[in-house]
């Protein structure tokens, strides 16, 4: 008996530990999301249109050199090769990190990415190796790209509707710039709202195009359209897995991303019943409640368990169903974020394992045991229980909410995976237990029926057969057509 249930602990240690170490791999995976900040003013070669570029910031805690990089994209679209488009780090030009985007798109020649900063409100100057302060910059990528009115990309002509400059570079130690000038900021990686600049110039002909032509200014006063700020919080893209993330892409029509036109003050309490405030509810309501009670009443040992069950389950998929239809319409057509992704597979699993559950049902009525799309549904049960636990953290990152918040719904999940494991190897435990003085009962009505415990989460297979006395495995099955029936002979 000592070794049976060292064992049997043993085992729900396992499954605890594949649990929770799934769990915290997809959690890691999708709690860091790229920035991304945008302004979207190209009307038209015709028109007289305002500046037009979008960027995305990713940082990686880097181990072998003890410092944080700082991936960037960053899009210029714009209708002729007049001007230059540039962004840096800071509220001031002073010490300012910039990355400035020109180029002619019909020469063949990539857009030029020049990498400047400034000693004060003057001609930005190609940074040297000595002002660095140890930080590394390359570029990845600069292309062109020609684009049509409905946002299609397409060959480069001199008819396309827009020409569309995409960089990608990295800043390696970019926390060790040292900002230089009144003002200026340091590149942090845990900062919750750090300053960025953006300025441009729409009708300048760069003569030479190389990464250190010289540059007219742009519109002075603030407000008319030559230059700007936006706030980025830069904590919300950390990545801290050994492995670099991949380059930010951007999101079609998304404007602000973990960034604002104006200081981000995360204490500052969100507006109730938005959509994003609606999706968020009905996610969590389905995964931290409705689901769970879904698996609890499963394993509830009444007669009328797979009837809650079903009831439950059905009412948690609806509210995340709804969730996700919010969720689609927030995002625009765009899906390139892990917690999109995650949420769209979760989504449409729902709907297979619902299928993959009545499945189970019709068949176990019949044949009275397991089958492949028995263990598929358990499966699939725990796959979303699992990326929806870890996708609703990402959200609550997603959406900047406080740590007390994230920490304390962290909890509740390790509980709740604590629980329910500990729950159904009970359950399981209890039901092999009283199996065994009544399997010896001729008259006894099949368990499964009775108790309603066909339908289990657990996975061992001979425990849901113990659940039927030695007398109905033989009087029903139909695998065993030839054994005698009670009577005759």
């Amino acid at each position: 008996m000592f070794v049976i249930f060292t064992m049997a602990r043993n085992s729900i240690y396992r499954v605890l530990l594949v649990w929770i170490t799934t769990f915290g791999y997809l959690f890691g995976i999708t709690r860091a999301e790229p920035v991304q900040y945008c302004k979207y003013g190209y009307k038209g070669k015709e028109e007289n249109g305002d500046v037009d570029f979008c960027m995305a910031v990713a940082m990686h805690e880097n181990q072998s050199s003890n410092a944080y990089d700082m991936y960037l994209s960053m899009t210029v679209t714009r209708g002729s090769d007049l001007g230059w488009t540039a962004i840096g780090t800071g509220s001031v030009m002073a010490g300012s990190l910039m990355t400035i985007v020109y180029g002619e798109p019909l020469t063949g020649e990539p857009p030029v990415v020049s990498i400047r900063t400034a000693a004060a409100h003057h001609q930005p100057k190609l940074i040297t190796k000595e002002q660095t302060g140890g930080a590394d910059f390359r570029v990845l990528r600069a292309e062109w790209q020609a684009m049509e009115e409905d946002g299609t990309l397409t060959t480069l002509s001199s008819s396309s509707y827009a020409y569309v400059a995409e960089v990608s570079l990295v800043c390696y130690s970019c926390n060790l710039w040292p900002a230089k000038g009144r003002g200026s900021s340091k590149i942090s990686a845990t900062a919750t709202s750090l300053p960025w600049i953006w300025a441009w110039n729409e009708d300048q002909e760069i003569s030479s195009l190389s990464d250190d032509a010289h540059l007219n200014g742009h519109r002075h006063r603030r407000g008319n359209g030559g230059w700007g700020e936006f706030y980025v919080d830069m904590s919300r893209s950390l990545r801290t897995a050994e492995n670099p993330p991949p380059v930010p892409s951007i999101q079609s029509g998304v404007r602000t991303l973990g960034t604002s036109d104006i200081p981000i003050d995360r204490s500052k309490p969100s507006t109730l019943f938005n959509k994003g405030a609606i999706h968020g509810f009905l996610m969590g309501i389905a995964f931290l409640v409705i689901f769970p009670l879904g698996v609890l009443a499963m394993r509830s040992q009444s007669s009328k368990s797979f009837k809650y069950h079903w009831i439950i389950q059905f009412i948690a998929s609806l509210c995340t169903g709804t969730g996700a239809i919010i969720g689609i319409i927030m995002s625009h057509g765009s899906f390139n974020s892990p917690h999109q992704m995650a949420g769209l597979l979760v989504s449409g699993v729902l709907g297979l394992q619902a299928f993959l559950g009545w499945r189970h049902h019709v068949i176990f009525v019949r044949v009275r045991h397991r089958t492949w799309i028995s263990h598929a549904h358990i499966w699939a049960g725990r796959l979303i229980m699992i990326v929806g636990w870890a996708n609703f953290l990402s959200g609550m990152l997603f959406v900047a909410t406080g740590q007390f918040w994230i920490i304390l719904v962290s909890a509740i999940i390790v509980g709740e995976i604590v629980g329910l494991t500990f729950w159904v190897w009970s359950c399981n435990r209890h039901t092999s237990r009283q199996s065994t003085p009544e399997a010896s009962e001729p008259n006894i009505t099949w368990r499964g029926e009775r108790d309603g415990e066909y339908f289990a989460v657990g996975e061992d297979e001979e425990t849901e057969m113990n659940e039927m006395g030695d007398h109905d495995k033989h009087e029903s099955s139909p695998y065993d057509p030839m054994l005698p029936r009670h009577g005759s002979h």
